[in-house]
Parts: C-alpha cells; structure tokens; sequence
C-alpha cells in the first residue's frame, strides 16, 4: 500500500500545478508549477521525503526512460533541425560560453565571500 500511496501524492502535486496552470492562469508549465510545489512542500516538511523515496527512486532509476518521447520527436522534425544547423551550431557555442562565464563569476563571488568571512572571523 506504501508505493500506490506514494504515486498518488506526486501525481496529486502535478495535477494541482496542471489546475494553477489552465484554471487560474500561472504563465509556467503545468509541470515545473508541480515540482516547485513538490520542492515548497519538502522545504516545509509538509511532506517528508521518507514518505516519497520510493517512488521517487524508481523514477530517478528509469529518468532515461522519460527521454525517449523528446527525442522521438526531435528525429520527427530532422529535416527541420538539419536546415537551422549553422544557427544551432552558434547557440550551442554562445550560450555555453555564457554559461561558463556566469558559472566562473558566480565561482569567483561566493570565494572572495567565504574568503572575506574567513578572514573577518579572524580579527
């Protein structure tokens, strides 16, 4: 009885982000409202994650599993994908590069915080 429970808790948390999405309007996902409702109930220990492991781990272990539909469909649009090549090309590089950069200041900032704390506890 423990699993079918579990299952019925997330699949709970995704349809009230599917209801916040359609009934009420929220401009994101169905989907991402459900796990940031997931991730608000963890944090207040609404919900413990005991009460979820379960089926949670089952789905960490077959997480390959959900990217068989997305990639189904990227094989479906192929040709369209080939023709952009060039301009997928320079996105993947740009925002990559953007990624490192922000990555690295981000890096470099939370040192010379923890530096500064370091430092400052000292004197």
């Amino acid at each position: 009885m423990r699993i079918p429970l579990q299952l019925a808790v997330i699949f709970a948390i995704c349809v009230a982000g599917e209801f916040l999405h359609r009934i009420v309007g929220v401009p994101l996902p169905g989907n991402i409202i459900g796990m940031v409702l997931l991730l608000i109930l963890l944090c207040t220990k609404v919900i413990k994650v005991e009460q979820i492991s379960a089926v949670s781990n089952f789905f960490l272990k077959h997480l390959a599993l959900f990217f068989l539909p997305p990639s189904i469909g990227i094989m479906a649009v192929g040709d369209d994908i080939l023709s952009k090549w060039p301009l997928l090309l320079f996105l993947c590089i740009a925002f990559t590069l953007v990624t490192i950069a922000v990555g690295g200041h981000c890096t470099q900032f939370l040192i010379r915080r923890q530096e500064k704390r370091e430092n400052g506890g000292e004197k």
